[in-house]
């Protein structure tokens, strides 16, 4: 009986250790992968961090520079606002010219004369507005001084413009544009770059809200 209990004594021993180095070997390696398992997570959970930070950044950025182009395009809408204006009132001076007649009465013969000398044709058509369709008689003793042989006639229809005059042949084949309307388109494209020069040229640039 004694040798008996000795014997189921020894197994049992045996079985224990062996549980117990199961076990141990068990909570090794459940600790080993839940030290692997919170280095991974720790891992993953900076990368999304430094994901959501690059993320956020990104958006900042392309949120500023957004606004950095709407502020710079009301900026620009704002100038050529006022560079309308100046134009507006160059053209509104363009158009009183024409009222004042001490003025305009000299520069219109000139236009005519050098309309039809430059068309160089025996026979001048001169085509003018209503307003100066109506001073025909006193324009024409002005008109022709210079011109020599060349025959000039007047359109009977008005034109539609500020001021000046159209110098055509009779089929009107040939025009040669010598109203103020012309000039002042000519010359539009200067005003444009003199007008921003003189307006913004010497104001110092707008700060950046954004910096």
């Amino acid at each position: 009986m004694a040798e008996t209990d000795k014997f189921t004594e020894d197994i049992l021993k045996t079985a224990r250790e062996k549980a117990e180095s199961i076990i141990r070997d068990a909570q090794t390696e459940t600790q080993h992968a839940s030290d692997e398992a919170k280095i991974s997570i720790t891992r993953e959970a900076e990368a999304i961090v430094r994901n959501a930070h690059a993320d956020a950044d990104a958006v900042k950025r392309r949120q500023i520079s957004e606004a950095r182009h709407r502020t710079k395009l009301r900026e620009q809408q704002e100038k050529d606002k006022i560079v309308e204006e100046v134009l507006g009132q160059v053209r509104k001076r363009t158009s009183e010219l024409a009222a004042d007649e001490a003025r305009y009465i000299p520069m219109l013969t000139h236009l005519i004369e050098s309309g039809v000398k430059e068309l160089r044709e025996k026979t001048a058509v001169i085509h003018v507005n209503k307003a100066d369709l109506e001073r025909m008689s006193s324009l024409t003793q002005r008109v022709g001084k210079s011109l020599g042989s060349v025959r000039v006639e007047w359109a009977k229809e008005p034109i539609q413009a500020m001021g000046g005059a159209i110098v055509s042949n009779v089929d009107g084949t040939i025009r040669i544009d010598n109203t103020l309307d012309q000039k002042f388109e000519a010359l539009q494209p200067k005003l444009l770059i003199g007008a921003r020069a003189s307006l913004f040229s010497e104001m110092n640039p707008t700060r950046d809200p954004f910096e």
